[in-house]
């Protein structure tokens, strides 16, 4: 997706293309967006999210799969280190979640500390002016909550730990270093 091409900025091992551009002059290409083509495709697949996107090219079964990004030159403000930072709205959870009830769940991580809550503006939450700045709040925030799979995917990237509220196994992305919220709500 276009939103996510400032990536590529941080990263060195791969390149954004686009459908109207050339690809001759390309080795290889490897799609892995599941949103909107293979959508479907995945929802009535056994598979969960990770094994779905690496099982989408040959090489993905033994494929490292933690991502690696350059942490983005940006410098966030000092005061962040002490914020808890939380991402309350997803796209792609089985059953929607009120932002209202992971904001909640936020509050309770955070334990008196401020939380940020962004997103995207059509949600009425904070947008950040690029994915390098989100990145760099991701790296810098003292705690960071999330419930869609592409900002802990980021947080994957960028921190040690965060907090992840569980959607379900199949959407969810898992990590060795994300600290679980089964959901309740």
């Amino acid at each position: 997706m276009a939103e996510y091409h400032g990536l590529f900025a941080m990263v060195d091992y791969c390149k954004p293309i686009y459908p109207q551009n050339d690809h001759s002059g390309f080795h290889r290409i490897i799609n892995l967006q599941i949103w909107p083509d293979l959508h479907e495709d995945f929802c009535a697949s056994p598979l969960g999210w990770s094994d779905y996107v690496y099982g989408l090219f040959p090489e993905g079964k033994d494929i490292d799969r933690q991502i690696v990004l350059n942490s983005p030159a940006i410098v966030t403000p000092p005061e962040l280190k002490s914020w808890v930072l939380c991402f309350p709205t997803g796209y792609s959870q089985d059953k929607k979640i009120d932002p209202r009830d992971v904001i909640t769940a936020a509050h309770q991580v955070a334990n008196g500390r401020p939380v940020l809550c962004a997103g995207k503006a059509a949600h009425g939450m904070a947008e950040f002016e690029t994915i390098e700045y989100m990145c760099a709040y991701i790296r810098d925030a003292n705690e960071v909550v999330t419930i869609n799979t592409s900002t802990s995917i980021l947080a994957s990237a960028l921190r040690k730990s965060w907090v992840h509220i569980a959607d379900s196994p199949k959407h969810d992305f898992t990590h060795p270093n994300q600290r679980r919220i089964e959901r309740k709500f």
